[in-house]
């Protein structure tokens, strides 16, 4: 069964563990690593913030935010939308069908560390070669 979620504004006094989205911005309603001002804080028991992230994250990529946007400068997702569209997919979603995804979401995120790490030493490499030119 899919535990309780609490989806507010990130004002730094959360006392349980959450997922934080972000609200503004071309990126409104991706899921961060950490929380930044401009943020929603998706609380929920610490046993389901994996599944909690991977729906924010199919909420996100699915464009299904883009008719709750408002601002002609800055974009934003209102609390109060972010809410009943979070509500409405979780509630909608399978239980095992979410596990799946968590799992798949957290194979995706070492690769991507992995790569980070080789992208980094790729660039020291590359400037250790421009640098031994110069010799």
């Amino acid at each position: 069964m899919k535990t309780d979620v609490q989806i507010k504004v990130h004002n730094g006094t959360e006392t349980t563990p959450a997922v934080y989205v972000l609200s503004r911005g071309q990126n409104s309603g991706k899921p961060l690593a950490k929380p930044c001002p401009n943020c929603y804080a998706i609380q929920a028991e610490t046993t389901s913030l994996s599944e909690v992230r991977a729906v924010a994250h199919i909420l996100f990529v699915s464009g299904k935010l883009k008719p709750f946007l408002h601002g002609s400068v800055i974009e934003f997702v209102t609390v109060k939308a972010y809410r009943k569209a979070f509500l409405n997919l979780w509630q909608s979603l399978s239980l095992e069908k979410v596990i799946e995804t968590a799992q798949a979401l957290a194979q995706l995120e070492q690769q991507t560390e992995i790569l980070r790490k080789q992208l980094l030493l790729l660039a020291q490499l590359r400037k250790m070669t421009a640098f031994a030119a110069l010799k």
